[in-house]
C-alpha cells in the first residue's frame, strides 16, 4: 500500500480524482472538457486515431485531456483484442453472440466517459487495461 496521499493503483491521481465529484480536481477549461468529449465521441464514431491524435497533441498541454484521451485510447485497444477473440470464436457459434455485447458496452463505455467529460470529471473506463499510459 502506498502511503497516505501517495499514488494509487489508479495511477499518478488519487482516488478522488476519479468518479463523479472529480471536477474540482481537475479544474479543466472548456476548452479542455471539449476536446476530451470530442475525442470520446470521435472514437466512438470514426475510430481510435482521433484520441490518438488528440493524445499525442496535447498530452503534455493539459493532463484532463491526456487521461481522458489515455482512457479512451486503452478501450478501444481492449475492443481490438475482443473483437478479435469474438471473430476466432465465431467458428465454435460462441462468437455470433458474444460480438454484440462486446460493440454494444463499447459504445456505452464510450457515452458514459464522453459525459463525464463534458462535465469536467474524470471516468476510469471498468474492465480496460493499461495498455497507454
Amino acid at each position: 500500500q502506498p502511503p497516505y496521499g501517495g499514488p494509487t493503483l489508479r495511477g499518478p491521481h488519487p482516488d478522488g480524482a476519479y468518479g463523479v465529484g472529480s471536477a474540482g480536481y481537475w479544474r479543466a477549461s472548456q476548452d479542455d472538457r471539449t476536446l476530451a468529449l470530442l475525442s470520446h465521441l470521435g472514437a466512438l464514431l470514426v475510430s481510435a486515431l482521433v484520441p490518438l491524435i488528440v493524445f499525442l497533441i496535447k498530452k503534455d498541454d493539459s493532463p484532463f485531456v491526456r487521461e481522458h484521451t489515455r482512457q479512451s485510447l486503452n478501450l478501444q485497444i481492449m475492443l481490438l483484442i475482443a473483437g478479435a477473440v469474438c471473430g476466432l470464436l465465431m467458428f465454435v457459434l460462441v462468437g455470433f453472440l458474444l460480438l454484440p455485447l462486446v460493440v454494444i458496452a463499447g459504445w456505452v463505455l464510450q457515452i458514459i466517459a464522453a459525459v463525464r467529460a463534458s462535465n469536467g470529471e474524470m471516468y476510469r473506463i471498468p474492465f480496460v487495461i493499461d495498455f497507454v499510459k
